[in-house]
C-alpha cells in the first residue's frame, strides 16, 4: 500500500480540522520561495508571534513589536540557509523549509556518513553563534556593557523577546539586543540531544566514529532521557508547567525513537563488519576479496538503514500531524520507497 492510500488523519481529509481538531497541529502556510527554498509557516511559529503581539502590545511599542516580528524570521531563514548551503556543500541538499520557533521542521537531506550529518545540521547553530557574536560586540561598542544572557534553553519558544529594559536606547540598540536574544535562544535550544532540534543529529554524527551508527543513535536517546528527567523534576519544582510538558514531550520522543531502534535491531551493517573481523584465515587476496565485500555490504546496509530511518520519521510526522504537513520532498521520498518495495516484492513472486 502507498502512502498516499493509508489513513492516517483517522477522521476525514488532512484539512478537515473539525473532524480531526489535531491536525492544526501540522497546519502551515506558503511564505514563498526565497532563493530556490520553499518556506512555509508552521502554526507553533503562527502562535509564538500571535501571543507575542498579544504581549508586546500591552508593554511596548509599535516598533518594537515590529522589530521583533522582522528579527525572529530573518533569524529563522537565515539559520535554514546555514543548514542549505551546507548541505550543499557535502553533496545533500535542502530545499524546504518549515519554520518554527526552534528553526525549521524540515532537516537538510545529506549522504550516509558522520561528517555530511553534522556538517550540514552544525551550520544552523554556527551561523546564530556568529550573529550572537557580532551583536554582542556591537552592543558593546554602543553601551559600553555585556548582555547577561540566559541560560534557560526553552527560552527559544518563549513568547517575549527580551526583558524590556528602561531607557532602552536607540532604535539600533533594540534591534541588536532582539538579535542577540533570538539568536542566544536558538543556539542553546538547537543544541540539547534531541531529534526534535539539530543536537541530536550533531551529537550522533560526534559518537558515530567512535561506537558504530547504531550504537551513536542508542547513546543519544539515553542521554536525552537521562537530561530530560531532572528537568522535569525542576520545572514542576518552580510551577513552570509549559516547561514541564516540553520535557515530557522530549522524554517520550528519545524513548520512542530508542524503541523504534531497538525493533529494527543492529541490522546487517554490524554482522558485516562482525564477520570481516572474524575471518583470519586464507590466503592474502582471499582476505582483500572478502575486505572488499564487507565494505561494499556495509555502505548497502549504511544506506538501507539511513532511508529507513527517514522514512520510519516521516510516517511517525504523518501520524502525528496528518498528510498535509509533509514537504513535497518528503512526499517524493515514501513515493520512491513504496515503488522499491512493490519492486521487490515483484522479484521475489
Amino acid at each position: 500500500m502507498g502512502f498516499e492510500n493509508r489513513d492516517y488523519n483517522r477522521g476525514g481529509g488532512g484539512e478537515d480540522y473539525f473532524s480531526n481538531p489535531a491536525a492544526i497541529l501540522g497546519f502551515s502556510i506558503p511564505f514563498g520561495t526565497w532563493l530556490g527554498a520553499r518556506v512555509r509557516l508552521h502554526f507553533w511559529l503562527l502562535l509564538q508571534v500571535g501571543f507575542a503581539v498579544a504581549s508586546l502590545a500591552r508593554e511596548a511599542s509599535d516598533l518594537l513589536l515590529a522589530i521583533y516580528i522582522g528579527v525572529l524570521f530573518v533569524i529563522l531563514m537565515l539559520h535554514d540557509f546555514g543548514h542549505r548551503l551546507a548541505a550543499q556543500a557535502v553533496g545533500g541538499r535542502h530545499d524546504d523549509f518549515m519554520l518554527w520557533p526552534a528553526g525549521g521542521l524540515s532537516f537538510p537531506e545529506v549522504p550516509p556518513g558522520a561528517w555530511p550529518r553534522f556538517a550540514a545540521f552544525g551550520a544552523g547553530i554556527a551561523v546564530n553563534l556568529v550573529l550572537v557574536l557580532a551583536a554582542e560586540a556591537a552592543f558593546f561598542a554602543s553601551r559600553g556593557v555585556l548582555v547577561r544572557l540566559p541560560w534557560n534553553p526553552l527560552s527559544a519558544l518563549s513568547t517575549s523577546p527580551f526583558p524590556l529594559e528602561p531607557g532602552l536606547g536607540t532604535l539600533s540598540d533594540m534591534i541588536l539586543l532582539c538579535v542577540l536574544v533570538l539568536n542566544w535562544g536558538l543556539i542553546l535550544i538547537n543544541v540539547l540531544p534531541y531529534y526534535w532540534f539539530d543536537g541530536g543529529y550533531l551529537l550522533d554524527a560526534i559518537l558515530t566514529p567512535f561506537v558504530g551508527e547504531h550504537s551513536a543513535i542508542n547513546a543519544t536517546c539515553i542521554i536525552g532521557m537521562v537530561l530530560a528527567v531532572p528537568m522535569c523534576a525542576f520545572a514542576l519544582v518552580n510551577q513552570q508547567f509549559i516547561g514541564l510538558i516540553v520535557w515530557v514531550l522530549l522524554f517520550s520522543s528519545s524513548y520512542s525513537r530508542r524503541r523504534q531502534l531497538q525493533a529494527e535491531g543492529a541490522g546487517p551493517l554490524d554482522a558485516a563488519i562482525a564477520a570481516s573481523a572474524q575471518d583470519s584465515g586464507g590466503p592474502r587476496k582471499r582476505k582483500w576479496q572478502q575486505a572488499g565485500w564487507a565494505r561494499a555490504a556495509a555502505r548497502r546496509a549504511a544506506q538501507a538503514r539511513k532511508e529507513q530511518r527517514k522514512i520510519d520519521a516521516i510516517l511517525e510526522k504523518v501520524g502525528a500531524k496528518g498528510m498535509q504537513s509533509l514537504t513535497w520532498w518528503e512526499k517524493r521520498t515514501l513515493q520512491k520507497a513504496t515503488e522499491r518495495q512493490r519492486r521487490g516484492e515483484t522479484r521475489m513472486q
